[in-house]
């Protein structure tokens, strides 16, 4: 797993180093280059995935990768490093499993891709439809979700030339528990710029890199995984068009509470649906 000691990374590593459900516990390597140690019982290998010849010393043997090391948003260091460390990192870590054998890696990428990260600044274009799926078009607005939908090019393109399993997950803004519950007790966010307002807990994701290890497929997925439901308590219906008039009545379809983005491909390819949302009790 790289950026096993991320804010991700560390409950992908614990889902995976705990047998739920009649499920397996793994053996994880985690390659990372921060300084702080393996959590649990996974293993650490100190690397960083722009070295390629370090990345596939680290994968020799491996029978699947978790591919979740990156820059995880705009603006945090210079474009360039962004897009670099990104795409040559994913570069890196499919080439290196793809000379090593290793049948599957999975990919977290990012909601980013469709133009409307908070980072983005995109007031021009708006949805075609709600809610959004996979078939929708890809229109990254900054520096950050065009680095995102290479690296999905780049898993399509590894799964085409070889019998390597490719999975690459959308999800949206990530929260721990913790910030759940504090937007569990604030009752939502009002939000005074358009965005497509869509979450994900970290368990959730963390079960969803699970799921994309052990589903029986082939080819390439590409797949947005969130919570399904909406950040702010006022239906989205009425709030998005207020934030981006040119949307007419396009977010009629969207019930209470209901999300701008669908996550039921995700459910059907993966076997796996949320179960952590802010207005539960």
């Amino acid at each position: 797993m790289t950026g096993g000691l991320g804010k991700l990374g560390r409950w992908v590593v614990d889902e995976l180093l705990t047998a739920r459900a009649g499920r397996c516990e793994y053996d994880v390597i985690v390659f990372d280059r921060a300084g702080s140690e393996a959590p649990q019982d996974a293993r650490r290998i100190h690397g960083d995935i722009q070295d390629l010849d370090q990345v596939a010393r680290a994968l020799d043997g491996a029978d699947a990768v978790v591919h979740l090391a990156s820059v995880p948003t705009n603006g945090l260091v210079p474009d360039e490093q962004t897009f670099g460390v990104n795409v040559m990192g994913t570069f890196n870590v499919y080439e290196a499993a793809h000379r090593s054998g290793v049948p599957r890696v999975v990919t977290v990428g990012s909601e980013a891709v469709l133009g409307w990260a908070p980072s983005a600044r995109n007031e021009t274009t708006a949805p075609r439809y709600f809610p959004i799926d996979e078939e929708h078009p890809t229109e990254p607005q900054d520096t950050y979700g065009l680095s995102k939908l290479v690296v999905e090019t780049i898993a399509r393109s590894y799964a085409a030339r070889s019998n390597l399993v490719t999975v690459v997950l959308r999800p949206p803004w990530i929260l721990e528990p913790h910030e759940l519950e504090h937007l569990r007790e604030q009752g939502g966010v009002v939000p005074e710029a358009f965005s497509l307002l869509h979450y994900v807990d970290a368990r959730d994701l963390a079960r969803a890199c699970r799921c994309a290890l052990e589903q029986p497929l082939v080819g390439c997925h590409v797949l947005f995984v969130g919570s399904g439901e909406s950040l702010a308590a006022e239906p989205l219906s009425s709030l998005l068009p207020r934030l981006r008039p040119q949307l007419g009545r396009l977010a009629d379809s969207l019930e209470k509470g209901g999300g701008s983005v669908s996550v039921a491909r995700a459910a059907e390819v993966l076997n796996w649906r949320p179960q952590h949302f802010w207005r539960e009790d």
